[in-house]
């Protein structure tokens, strides 16, 4: 919309026009010029009414939004710090206090930026939270950490660790461990090896499910029951009572016919270096002697006793021995009749 432009009077005259006036507006409405000119007076009435500016809509729209804009401003600015007031007003009252810089530096505090991390904040005297204190990140401490009541916490990583009466509901180790004193109320599992390299004393019963190797001695002060019992070796210092058999194995030792034998005799042996048979088959024209010689797998380290009995056969003349460490000889002092015959011998050292 055009705006409409204040028709002037043109008085014709010699001189130059005298340039307009700027003033501030006032709202007063100013009195008419007085225009010396000889035309008439209605004429003159609106040539007044022309002179005065009337704004069009346009300029008034834009100025009412140039006032809204700074209304809006000026609220946006109060809000903000109203909002300000509110946060301060509600720390304050939590008991939340904000350190400048400038009073750090009046307190000895040192700053010092570690790496992308931002501000380091030192305390170099000693400082005591009444409260709780709640870190979000990481907290390193050079020193100690003496704690006078409980610790409490969802996982843990501890290098190395000094405690005094510690309670855990559930403990897992992964590497080393080096306990002087372990006290167990309840049950102890372990899945792989175990190396005890001291004294184990058991006050009560001990279960053994599997197999028992011990390499050294084994003392039992009180009864040993056992339902099989094995041993390379067996010593008893004092009565060995066995209420059962006593049965011998091993391999059988060698034998060879004696002089004794007559012609076309032999000679074979069962049992082991304790305990067996020698069945003879005598020959004809025996005239008495050695009827077998026996030599044991595994030498005595003295010489044993050897019993020999002569299994049934009356008529037979009287058996005898000749022994040492590494076997003993059969003999008759009498002939024997063709046939064959069972010689039960026992060897004890």
């Amino acid at each position: 919309m055009a705006k409409d432009k204040p028709s002037e009077t043109k008085i014709k005259s010699s001189e130059p026009p005298t340039p307009e006036t700027l003033k501030p507006q006032d709202e007063t409405v100013p009195p008419a010029p007085v225009v010396h000119s000889t035309i008439g007076k209605g004429k003159e009435s609106r040539m007044a009414r022309h002179l005065n500016y009337r704004p069009s809509h346009k300029s008034t729209f834009i100025g009412i939004g140039i006032v809204v804009l700074i209304l809006a401003a000026n609220a946006g600015v109060i809000a903000f710090i109203l909002r300000g007031q509110t946060a301060t007003t509600s720390e304050v009252s939590l008991g939340g206090v904000k350190i400048s810089p400038a009073v750090l530096d009046t307190l000895g505090v040192n700053k010092t930026s570690v790496g992308n991390l931002g501000t380091e904040l030192i305390v170099n005297p000693n400082s005591k939270f009444n409260g709780k204190v709640t870190v979000g990140g990481d907290v390193n401490i050079a020193g100690q950490l003496t704690l006078n009541s409980k610790f409490s916490a969802s996982e843990a990583s501890l290098t190395k660790l000094e405690a005094g009466e510690t309670s855990l509901s559930k403990l897992n180790v992964n590497g080393d461990g080096t306990i002087s004193n372990l006290n167990l109320r309840n049950n102890l599992i372990v899945v792989g090896s175990t190396t005890l390299q001291g004294a184990v004393t058991v006050s009560q019963l001990l279960t053994v499910n599997n197999n028992l190797n011990v390499t050294g001695n084994l003392a039992v002060g009180g009864t040993l029951s056992a339902r099989n019992f094995q041993a390379s070796s067996l010593v008893s210092d004092t009565t060995l009572t066995i209420g059962g058999h006593i049965i011998t194995r091993g391999s059988a030792p060698s034998v060879s016919p004696g002089n004794g034998m007559g012609t076309g005799g032999t000679v074979s042996i069962s049992g082991n270096d304790a305990s067996g048979t020698i069945a003879v088959n005598v020959g004809v024209n025996s005239t008495g002697g050695m009827l077998a010689y026996v030599n044991f797998r595994m030498a005595y380290s003295n010489t044993p006793h050897v019993i020999v009995t002569l299994v049934g056969g009356p008529g037979v003349g009287t058996l005898y021995v000749n022994r040492s460490a590494a076997g003993f000889s059969v003999g008759v002092n009498g002939s024997m009749p063709p046939g064959g015959y069972a010689i039960d011998y026992v060897v004890m050292q």
